[in-house]
Order: structure tokens, then sequence, then C-alpha cells
């Protein structure tokens, strides 16, 4: 029997600090606008907190007058524009990255549990994602082969303002590959861990149980607010309390 545990990356498990916060991820997503569409922006010039690459993608196109129609048909090259970005420059993926505060040793002992699967479920495309954890130095903590729910596996353009149901498509795909990689796992519960009211609604919508942590942006009470039956923590610091919210005492 399986607990399967889904975290968030930024805001979550990672937060940005300093002049070059996430310095990276925004210049891949600045160099993909620049290749595939010729446009000189960035991510700022929209309301991105919460949602997925992707979506995020197509929202700005949709801010410099570019159809979602044509957006979508060059998504495929948009995202594998900014991989291709951010894998060029991995030296720099840990610039104005940090871990949060007990980040480090809840994915120690959830990596010693032999009861329990670890996996990323964020909007960053799955490379990105990954080299983060890279270069953080903790991606050996999650379960190998490593797996997950990201942005490069589902878009829906139909949910360009409601982000959550991507996110929560992604919840779903990442069970979906823990039983396709261990035909004999037998998933007990899952649980999603996010830092925006988009995470712990998707984890409501993907079936599982919603985790909140106020570390992002966002306030105990938004989260609470998203969805009433999520269990919402301070941070991830109390090892004791966040084990038992995943009934691992």
């Amino acid at each position: 029997m399986t607990t399967l545990i889904s975290f968030d990356v930024d805001g979550t498990l990672i937060h940005s600090v300093g002049q070059r916060a996430n310095f990276l991820h925004k210049q891949a997503f600045t160099a993909a606008f620049a290749k595939v569409f010729d446009i000189d922006t960035n991510i700022d010039v929209v309301k991105h907190h919460g949602s997925t690459d992707a979506l995020i993608l197509l929202k700005v196109l949709r801010h410099h007058g570019i159809s979602l129609e044509d957006g979508v048909a060059k998504l495929p090259l948009l995202k594998q524009a900014m991989i291709d970005h951010f894998l060029a420059h991995s030296k720099q993926a840990g610039e104005g990255l940090e871990l949060l505060p007990g980040v480090l040793p809840l994915l120690n002992a959830l990596a010693a549990r032999p009861d329990v699967a670890v996996c990323l479920v964020t909007g960053n495309l799955e490379p990105i994602g990954w080299a983060k954890m890279d270069a953080l130095g903790v991606r050996h903590l999650f379960t190998a082969p490593n797996f997950g729910g990201f942005s490069t596996d589902y878009c829906n353009p139909e949910n360009l303002e409601q982000s959550w149901r991507d996110r929560a498509e992604f919840v779903r795909i990442a069970a979906r590959k823990l039983t396709e990689q261990q035909s004999d796992c037998d998933i007990k519960a899952r649980y999603h861990v996010g830092d925006a009211p988009m995470d712990v609604q998707a984890a409501v919508g993907g079936g599982a149980n919603a985790v909140g942590v106020c570390t992002g942006i966002y306030t105990r009470q938004e989260l609470c607010d998203a969805a009433p039956e999520a269990v919402v923590l301070e941070d991830l610091t109390d090892l004791a309390a966040v084990m038992a919210t995943f009934e691992l005492c």
C-alpha cells in the first residue's frame, strides 16, 4: 500500500529571492516569445501567479494581440524553446532560488519510507521543474524513476482563467504514471501540497487530499476559501505535524 504525495514547486518547495529571483525560468519565457513570435516581452505583463507555463504563454500572447488559435498552434514550439533555453543555461538554474524551511528534512523523511511515493505536480514544464530540483540538490529524494504531472503533459486553452482545472488533470496524471510504471502499486491515499488556491482546488478536483501551505503570496484564508476541505499549514517546518497530516506517524 503506497501513499502518493505530490508537491507544487514555486512557493511550496522553493521560493524566489534577490534581484535575480527565478531568473532563468523568466528568461526562458522571454527567449521563447522572441524565437517563435519575434516579440520582446516578459511574463510580468499579465497576472501569472498560480497559473501554468503553457497557459502563461497563451496569456502573454493574447496580451500582445495574438489569437488564442495562433498561440495554441505554436504552443509546442514555444514550450520546446523554453526548455531548450533553460537547459542550455542550466548552470544558472539555481540563481534566485532557495529551498523553503523544512523542505529538506521533510523530503529526507519521505524518501526513507518504503510505503511512500513522492513526485512533482507543478505548472512548470517537466524538464524545468526537475532542473530546479537538480540545482538545489534534492532531485534524488523523489521517487525513482522520477514522475509527476506537468505543463508538458496537458494544456486545455479553455482553462486560461481557471488554471486549477489544468492542475487537477496534472494530479490525476501523476497517479496514473505511478501505477503505469509500478504495476503492483496499490495507492492507499493521495495528497497534493501547494501554496496557491489553484493548488488546493486542483488537489480536490484531481481526487487527492488537499494540503495548503502559507509559504507563497496567499493567505491562510484564501487557501481555506478555495478548498474548505483542505488542511492548511503555516509552512513545512514542523516535521511531526506534516507527517501526521499525511497519516504517516
